[in-house]
Protein backbone atom coordinates (compact mmCIF):
# COMPACT_ATOMS: atom_id res chain seq x y z
CA UNK A 1 0.00 0.00 0.00
CA UNK A 2 2.65 2.46 0.99
CA UNK A 3 4.67 2.07 -2.64
CA UNK A 4 0.65 2.66 -3.95
CA UNK A 5 0.34 6.37 -2.17
CA UNK A 6 3.72 7.16 -3.16
CA UNK A 7 3.52 6.77 -6.66
CA UNK A 8 -0.50 8.77 -6.38
CA UNK A 9 1.24 11.49 -4.55
CA UNK A 10 3.46 11.61 -7.08
CA UNK A 11 1.26 11.90 -9.83
CA UNK A 12 -0.76 14.42 -8.09
CA UNK A 13 1.97 16.69 -9.32
CA UNK A 14 -0.06 16.45 -12.64
CA UNK A 15 -3.26 18.92 -12.94
CA UNK A 16 -4.61 16.37 -15.71
CA UNK A 17 -4.02 13.58 -13.19
CA UNK A 18 -5.60 15.19 -10.23
CA UNK A 19 -8.35 16.25 -12.73
CA UNK A 20 -8.92 12.64 -13.52
CA UNK A 21 -8.61 11.13 -10.52
CA UNK A 22 -10.63 13.86 -8.52
CA UNK A 23 -7.99 14.05 -5.82
CA UNK A 24 -5.33 16.56 -4.29
CA UNK A 25 -2.41 16.84 -2.13
CA UNK A 26 -1.98 19.24 0.92
CA UNK A 27 0.88 19.43 2.56
CA UNK A 28 2.85 21.36 5.51
CA UNK A 29 2.11 21.48 9.23
CA UNK A 30 -0.39 25.09 8.61
CA UNK A 31 -2.24 23.41 5.67
CA UNK A 32 -2.76 20.50 7.22
CA UNK A 33 -3.95 21.10 9.77
CA UNK A 34 -6.74 23.41 8.48
CA UNK A 35 -7.43 20.19 6.50
CA UNK A 36 -8.54 18.17 9.22
CA UNK A 37 -10.22 20.77 11.01
CA UNK A 38 -12.71 21.85 8.21
CA UNK A 39 -11.97 18.78 5.88
CA UNK A 40 -11.30 15.94 7.54
CA UNK A 41 -14.10 14.09 5.71
CA UNK A 42 -12.07 14.12 2.66
CA UNK A 43 -9.15 12.76 4.02
CA UNK A 44 -8.48 9.67 2.30
CA UNK A 45 -5.02 9.21 3.03
CA UNK A 46 -2.77 10.42 5.82
CA UNK A 47 1.29 10.36 4.89
CA UNK A 48 3.85 11.60 7.65
CA UNK A 49 8.04 11.10 7.55
CA UNK A 50 9.55 9.14 10.72
CA UNK A 51 10.72 12.63 12.39
CA UNK A 52 7.25 13.71 11.75
CA UNK A 53 5.66 10.73 13.79
CA UNK A 54 8.07 11.28 16.71
CA UNK A 55 7.83 14.95 17.07
CA UNK A 56 5.39 17.25 19.26
CA UNK A 57 3.85 18.62 15.84
CA UNK A 58 2.17 14.97 15.64
CA UNK A 59 -1.17 15.21 14.70
CA UNK A 60 -3.59 12.18 15.50
CA UNK A 61 -6.34 11.97 12.92
CA UNK A 62 -8.58 9.23 14.43
CA UNK A 63 -10.41 7.45 11.46
CA UNK A 64 -6.77 7.27 9.45
CA UNK A 65 -3.28 5.38 10.59
CA UNK A 66 -0.72 7.46 8.95
CA UNK A 67 1.10 5.69 6.54
CA UNK A 68 5.11 6.65 8.08
CA UNK A 69 7.80 7.17 5.44
CA UNK A 70 12.02 7.34 6.42
CA UNK A 71 12.58 11.09 6.38
CA UNK A 72 14.19 10.07 2.92
CA UNK A 73 11.91 9.05 0.69
CA UNK A 74 9.34 11.64 2.36
CA UNK A 75 11.35 14.14 1.08
CA UNK A 76 11.51 13.08 -2.68
CA UNK A 77 8.00 13.05 -2.31
CA UNK A 78 7.62 16.41 -0.92
CA UNK A 79 7.59 19.70 -3.58
CA UNK A 80 9.19 21.88 -1.08
CA UNK A 81 12.82 22.45 0.01
CA UNK A 82 12.50 21.77 3.55
CA UNK A 83 9.53 19.64 4.04
CA UNK A 84 7.69 19.76 7.34
CA UNK A 85 6.65 16.26 7.12
CA UNK A 86 3.04 15.79 6.74
CA UNK A 87 1.04 15.27 3.43
CA UNK A 88 -2.73 14.31 2.94
CA UNK A 89 -4.57 13.17 0.03
CA UNK A 90 -7.76 14.68 -0.60
CA UNK A 91 -10.94 14.37 -2.16
CA UNK A 92 -11.87 17.41 -4.08
CA UNK A 93 -15.41 19.38 -4.11
CA UNK A 94 -16.90 19.55 -7.93
CA UNK A 95 -17.33 22.98 -8.43
CA UNK A 96 -20.53 24.35 -9.73
CA UNK A 97 -21.81 27.83 -10.31
CA UNK A 98 -23.01 30.06 -7.41
CA UNK A 99 -26.82 29.41 -6.30
CA UNK A 100 -26.64 32.76 -4.32
CA UNK A 101 -24.92 36.05 -2.75
CA UNK A 102 -23.65 35.50 0.50
CA UNK A 103 -20.69 37.61 1.22
CA UNK A 104 -20.37 41.22 1.31
CA UNK A 105 -19.28 41.71 -2.04
CA UNK A 106 -18.53 39.09 -5.22
CA UNK A 107 -15.33 38.06 -5.96
CA UNK A 108 -14.65 37.53 -9.73
CA UNK A 109 -11.48 35.96 -10.85
CA UNK A 110 -11.50 36.28 -14.66
CA UNK A 111 -8.57 33.51 -16.07
CA UNK A 112 -6.21 34.41 -13.20
CA UNK A 113 -3.47 31.46 -14.45
CA UNK A 114 -0.68 31.86 -12.05
CA UNK A 115 -1.76 29.18 -9.07
CA UNK A 116 0.72 31.35 -6.88
CA UNK A 117 -1.60 34.49 -7.80
CA UNK A 118 -4.90 32.25 -7.34
CA UNK A 119 -3.99 31.25 -3.60
CA UNK A 120 -2.73 33.94 -2.44
CA UNK A 121 -5.81 36.27 -3.46
CA UNK A 122 -7.98 33.21 -2.05
CA UNK A 123 -5.93 33.89 1.45
CA UNK A 124 -6.78 37.62 1.37
CA UNK A 125 -10.32 37.16 0.53
CA UNK A 126 -10.56 34.80 3.42
CA UNK A 127 -9.14 37.14 5.63
CA UNK A 128 -11.75 40.20 4.50
CA UNK A 129 -14.59 37.56 5.08
CA UNK A 130 -15.57 36.64 2.10
CA UNK A 131 -17.60 33.22 1.93
CA UNK A 132 -16.64 32.71 -1.25
CA UNK A 133 -14.90 33.42 -4.46
CA UNK A 134 -16.59 32.72 -8.19
CA UNK A 135 -13.54 31.42 -10.67
CA UNK A 136 -14.37 31.56 -14.18
CA UNK A 137 -12.78 28.22 -16.59
CA UNK A 138 -9.15 29.58 -17.62
CA UNK A 139 -8.12 30.03 -14.26
CA UNK A 140 -5.23 28.54 -11.87
CA UNK A 141 -6.37 24.81 -10.35
CA UNK A 142 -7.11 26.09 -6.98
CA UNK A 143 -6.25 22.62 -5.62
CA UNK A 144 -2.68 22.81 -7.09
CA UNK A 145 0.18 22.60 -4.70
CA UNK A 146 1.33 26.17 -4.94
CA UNK A 147 -2.28 27.43 -5.10
CA UNK A 148 -2.62 25.21 -1.71
CA UNK A 149 1.09 26.73 -0.56
CA UNK A 150 -0.09 30.25 -1.12
CA UNK A 151 -3.28 30.35 0.41
CA UNK A 152 -2.38 28.45 3.52
CA UNK A 153 -5.88 26.78 4.14
CA UNK A 154 -8.00 29.21 2.41
CA UNK A 155 -9.45 26.66 0.04
CA UNK A 156 -11.06 25.03 3.54
CA UNK A 157 -12.77 27.96 4.66
CA UNK A 158 -13.75 30.17 1.15
CA UNK A 159 -16.41 28.21 -1.06
CA UNK A 160 -15.01 27.91 -4.76
CA UNK A 161 -17.76 28.20 -7.58
CA UNK A 162 -16.71 27.74 -11.14
CA UNK A 163 -18.64 29.24 -14.44
CA UNK A 164 -18.17 29.00 -18.01
CA UNK A 165 -17.16 32.61 -18.89
CA UNK A 166 -17.06 35.62 -17.41
CA UNK A 167 -20.49 36.73 -18.88
CA UNK A 168 -22.37 33.95 -17.60
CA UNK A 169 -20.90 34.65 -13.80
CA UNK A 170 -21.40 38.59 -14.50
CA UNK A 171 -25.15 37.30 -15.55
CA UNK A 172 -25.92 35.33 -12.44
CA UNK A 173 -24.09 38.08 -10.08
CA UNK A 174 -26.69 40.59 -11.49
CA UNK A 175 -29.76 37.87 -11.19
CA UNK A 176 -29.26 37.79 -7.46
CA UNK A 177 -28.67 41.42 -7.42
CA UNK A 178 -25.48 42.62 -7.08
CA UNK A 179 -26.04 46.27 -7.41
CA UNK A 180 -22.62 47.62 -9.62
CA UNK A 181 -19.89 45.30 -11.67
CA UNK A 182 -16.86 46.73 -11.08
CA UNK A 183 -13.70 45.85 -13.69
CA UNK A 184 -10.46 46.70 -12.60
CA UNK A 185 -8.47 47.92 -14.95
CA UNK A 186 -4.83 49.44 -14.43
CA UNK A 187 -5.09 52.58 -16.94
CA UNK A 188 -8.82 53.56 -16.77
CA UNK A 189 -11.85 54.59 -14.36
CA UNK A 190 -12.43 55.85 -11.07
CA UNK A 191 -10.21 56.04 -8.37
CA UNK A 192 -10.34 53.35 -6.18
CA UNK A 193 -10.16 55.97 -3.22
CA UNK A 194 -13.70 57.83 -5.29
CA UNK A 195 -16.26 57.99 -2.70
CA UNK A 196 -18.07 56.41 -5.63
CA UNK A 197 -16.49 53.34 -5.38
CA UNK A 198 -18.06 51.12 -2.68
CA UNK A 199 -17.72 47.32 -2.88
CA UNK A 200 -20.54 46.11 -0.44
CA UNK A 201 -23.63 44.68 -2.72
CA UNK A 202 -21.46 44.95 -5.39
CA UNK A 203 -19.03 42.54 -7.61
CA UNK A 204 -15.80 42.87 -7.85
CA UNK A 205 -13.55 41.29 -10.91
CA UNK A 206 -9.70 40.81 -11.40
CA UNK A 207 -8.52 39.24 -14.67
CA UNK A 208 -5.81 37.57 -16.09
CA UNK A 209 -2.25 38.38 -15.64
CA UNK A 210 -1.08 39.00 -18.89
CA UNK A 211 -4.52 39.95 -20.58
CA UNK A 212 -6.74 41.64 -17.86
CA UNK A 213 -10.29 41.11 -17.58
CA UNK A 214 -11.72 39.24 -20.80
CA UNK A 215 -14.73 41.68 -21.44
CA UNK A 216 -13.55 45.33 -19.93
CA UNK A 217 -16.46 46.53 -20.69
CA UNK A 218 -18.85 44.59 -18.58
CA UNK A 219 -19.03 46.96 -15.86
CA UNK A 220 -17.44 50.01 -14.16
CA UNK A 221 -13.43 50.57 -14.42
CA UNK A 222 -12.24 51.20 -11.45
CA UNK A 223 -8.26 51.59 -11.22
CA UNK A 224 -5.08 52.00 -8.02
CA UNK A 225 -3.69 55.33 -8.85
CA UNK A 226 -0.13 54.38 -9.45
CA UNK A 227 2.02 57.82 -9.58
CA UNK A 228 4.87 55.95 -10.11
CA UNK A 229 4.03 55.44 -13.82
CA UNK A 230 4.34 51.67 -13.39
CA UNK A 231 2.37 49.67 -15.77
CA UNK A 232 0.69 48.09 -13.38
CA UNK A 233 0.60 45.76 -10.40
CA UNK A 234 0.68 41.96 -10.04
CA UNK A 235 -2.78 40.40 -9.89
CA UNK A 236 -2.97 39.06 -6.07
CA UNK A 237 -1.05 42.65 -5.38
CA UNK A 238 -3.72 44.85 -6.66
CA UNK A 239 -6.56 42.09 -5.46
CA UNK A 240 -5.20 42.58 -1.94
CA UNK A 241 -5.47 46.44 -2.48
CA UNK A 242 -8.88 46.49 -3.25
CA UNK A 243 -10.12 43.56 -1.25
CA UNK A 244 -8.39 45.27 2.35
CA UNK A 245 -9.90 48.58 0.87
CA UNK A 246 -13.35 47.01 1.27
CA UNK A 247 -12.77 47.72 5.20
CA UNK A 248 -12.58 50.38 5.25
CA UNK A 249 -14.83 53.19 6.66
CA UNK A 250 -16.68 55.24 4.20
Amino acid sequence: MSLGVQKLVFNLSSRHYRKKEGLYLVEGLRCCSEAIFKASDRILYYICSESFRSSVHFIDIPSLTPIVLSDSTFGNLSETKTPQGIILVLKAPVLSPASSLSSPFTLILDCVSDPGNLGTILRTAWAVGLDSVWLVKGSADPFSPKSIRSGMGAQFSVGLHLFDSLEDAVSHARLFGTSEVWCTLPDKGISIYDDDFVLTGSTLIIGNEANGISLPDIGRAVTIPMPGHSESLNAAQAATVFLIDSLRPR
